[in-house]
């Protein structure tokens, strides 16, 4: 009697020649540029994004009200003005101040594109911060970014 052949010697050839012509067309996109434009039109993308650094920071207990000193770097391609700061205390989400006023070293509340500011948050009358306690410092730009640091009270 005959041994019958099965099917599996032509699915296997088959699913060879498919992963070979498919690595053929990966090979040829990514020496055409296809893949490398891609990429870099996504790090256009992102060049429009707000990049903040808090690279310093401090909080002065003993002015009434209370005030916070950040020095934010600006690493992104984009100014960014910062609209809201906030006082937690470490582990809560709940808001201890909030801002009053926040000034640059120009006057206004505006990191420039690739630049070091320092940023005066002048806290809302009636806030207490005690001296030696931590506290997180939470900026949050006008286009909803936010960018937080923990800093111990003078």
């Amino acid at each position: 009697m005959r041994k019958m052949k099965g099917l599996e010697p032509i699915v296997a050839a088959i699913l060879l020649i498919v992963v070979a012509v498919i690595g053929a067309i990966l090979i040829y996109l990514w020496f055409s540029g296809f893949v490398t434009r891609g990429a870099s039109q996504a790090e256009q993308l992102a060049a429009g994004a707000e990049k903040l650094k808090i690279e310093a920071a401090s909080l002065d207990s003993s002015v009434n009200p209370p005030q916070a000193v950040l020095y934010v770097r600006n690493l992104g391609g984009v100014n960014a003005t910062i609209s809201t700061g906030y006082l937690l205390l470490p582990g809560t989400l709940s808001v201890h101040c909030i801002n009053q006023t926040i000034t640059t070293q120009d006057g206004d509340a505006e990191v420039g594109a690739n630049s070091l500011e320092s940023v005066t948050i002048q806290f809302e009358a009636g806030c207490t911060v005690t001296g030696g306690q931590d506290y997180v410092v939470k900026i949050v730009t006008e286009r909803g970014t936010e960018f937080a640091v923990t800093v111990t009270a003078s």
